[in-house]
Order: structure tokens, then C-alpha cells, then sequence
């Protein structure tokens, strides 16, 4: 499995950061906090903008509907910034 994950998260058509705010929508709708608090964080560590977080996060909640990940207290932590 860690074969695999380091597989997908090297840099290649996308770059490790923008595969790390696609993780950060994706664990959102999943309503994984943990995992957002993850990618999050790995996402601003290889250079992702409070505001790259911000949008990454806004299009999660389009696509999967406010409810899907309002009231996480990642997600209501990383908007306020």
C-alpha cells in the first residue's frame, strides 16, 4: 500500500502539491478530519497557499454539497484563517 501511495503522490503531470489539495477535497467530502489535517498540512508543507487550501475546499463543497463537510472542525479552522 505505501508502494502505491508513494507512486501516486510523486511529482508527475500534477505535482505532489496539487495532488495534496486534491487529497484535501477529497478527505473533506469523506469527512476524514484526520486525514484533512494530513494532507493539509503536507499540502502547505510542499508550498500550498492558505488560499489554494481555501479554494480546494470550496470546490469539495459544490461538488459534494454544503452538508458534506460543513461542521468538520478542520475544515471550520482552515476558513477562518
Amino acid at each position: 500500500m505505501y508502494r502505491f501511495k508513494n507512486e501516486v503522490f510523486k511529482n508527475g503531470a500534477l505535482s505532489f502539491r496539487e495532488k495534496e489539495l486534491i487529497a484535501v477535497a477529497v478527505t473533506a467530502v469523506l469527512k476524514c478530519d484526520n486525514c484533512l489535517k494530513m494532507h493539509s498540512q503536507k499540502a502547505m508543507g510542499a508550498g500550498a497557499t492558505r488560499d489554494q487550501l481555501r479554494e480546494s475546499l470550496l470546490v469539495a463543497m459544490y461538488l459534494g454539497g454544503p452538508s458534506a463537510v460543513v461542521g468538520m472542525p478542520s475544515i471550520d479552522e482552515l476558513l477562518s484563517r
